[in-house]
């Protein structure tokens, strides 16, 4: 069994959307739990900065995600939302999908649909 990182990353880089819009992509790596708000702070603060940003958080590197790690990832989502834009969550691991979807957190396991050339997803939680 592997060990669990202690500490959380993120990533973020920028892309061109194909309307000539900003998006975001952010690689999130280790835990997202409680002690990864510090480490997110920084996302959850260029986001609320932002009008109808796309953002493609992407969970291929997370070991762990507990519950307070899903409501970190709900209010980045919540806050992307109310301010116009598109969120997508994906690369989702085996493990991290399994506790999403016991969660039933539908939200951040929906694949992402092109609307108008830009990531929607469904608002429901």
């Amino acid at each position: 069994m592997r060990p669990i990182p202690s500490h959380s990353t993120v990533t973020l880089h920028p892309f061109a959307t194909a309307q000539g819009g900003c998006g975001l992509r952010a690689l999130l790596s280790g835990r997202v739990d409680h002690a990864a708000l510090p480490c997110l702070t920084p996302l959850l603060r260029r986001v609320a900065d932002a009008r109808a940003l796309t953002l493609c958080v992407d969970l291929g590197r997370v070991e762990f995600l507990d519950s307070c790690g899903i409501g970190i990832l709900l209010a980045l989502r919540d806050a992307v939302l109310d301010r116009g834009g598109a969120i997508a969550f994906e690369n989702h691991p085996p493990r991290i999908r399994r506790v999403l979807e016991r969660s039933r957190i539908v939200a951040l396991t929906d694949s992402p649909r092109v609307v108008g050339s830009v990531l929607a997803l469904s608002a429901a939680a």
